[in-house]
């Protein structure tokens, strides 16, 4: 007969063939978790893309319309024109004068109250389109004067004491003579986009700006886009024809193509193990034309 205490001891114990086949089981749970949580990461990092994309399209359609809308092609808004590339005079602000013009020292006042706009005005960046009616018994003489900005001062009286804000105009301030109480004022910025890539090789739609007399460095606003065809203007006269010259212009046609930075890895979709591509085409008319 066997002690008890040895009986004991040997079945408290595990084989040699038990601990290989612990280890192995266990070996292939690690696997499956491991391989489970790469297949999550692959997912969500092409979910990520796939916004990406999606918001970056849907960032340049609000964006770029919104500017294109606004310009007059035949008072020389369109700046320059490329396939890729548009540069323009961006309007900022709206405002009407509410006081008599200084016209010795070239300053207007506007109404805080009628005044709107993206921003505040800002002197190293706006330009003022003022409108001169001149003769009110005639048309002939009705034109947009455009003047520097030299400064801006808050916490001034209108004419009929509401609150009002001063701007001191640089240029052909003579002119002012022919303005009045109750004429607009808007201010523009001069704005390139355009389509460009960056030091990764990612491609994306770029702004610039005109500040202080020299062009700012690019920077980024959505994407990534496709490096060849991410961005495209086309530019239509009255016709329906190509545009030969910005004044002739009345309809832009912008296309965007977004392509993913990477390849994407969702199931069902007929694109996995490829970069993603989604794209958006629009038609804007220029309401001041």
């Amino acid at each position: 007969m066997v002690p008890l205490t040895t009986r004991s001891r040997r079945e408290n114990g595990f084989t040699l063939v038990e601990l290989l086949v612990v280890l192995v089981l266990a070996g292939v749970v690690v696997a499956a978790i491991c391989q489970s949580l790469q297949s999550n990461q692959r997912f969500y990092r092409s979910q990520s893309q796939l916004l990406d994309v999606e918001e970056g399209l849907r960032a340049v359609a609000q964006l770029v319309p919104a500017e294109l809308r606004e310009l007059n092609a035949r008072g020389g808004d369109i700046v320059a024109m490329g396939r890729d590339s548009i540069t323009l005079r961006a309007m900022r602000s709206l405002g009407v004068i509410c006081a008599p013009p200084n016209v010795s020292a070239g300053t207007i006042v506007i109404a805080d109250s009628l005044s709107f706009g993206w921003r505040a005005v800002d002197p190293s960046r706006d330009r003022a389109l003022v409108f001169r009616d001149g003769d009110e018994t005639s048309a002939d003489d009705d034109r947009w004067l455009d003047f520097g900005v030299a400064g801006v001062r808050s916490g001034v009286a209108c004419g009929d004491g509401s609150a009002g804000t001063t701007l001191r105009l640089t240029g052909p301030t003579s002119d002012l003579d022919g303005v009045s109480a109750g004429s607009p004022l808007r201010t523009y910025e001069r704005v390139t986009y355009r389509l460009y890539t960056d030091d990764q090789g990612l491609s994306w739609l770029g702004e610039r700006g005109y500040s202080d007399g020299a062009w700012s460095a690019l920077s980024p606003v959505a994407g990534p886009l496709r490096r060849a065809g991410g961005l495209s203007f086309d530019y239509y006269d009255s016709a329906g024809a190509p545009a030969a010259a910005a004044p002739g212009v009345v309809r832009i046609g912008v296309a965007v193509r977004g392509l993913s930075a990477g390849p994407i890895a969702v199931p069902g979709r007929t694109t996995s193990g490829r970069q993603y591509e989604d794209s958006v085409v629009v038609q804007v008319a220029l309401r001041n034309n």
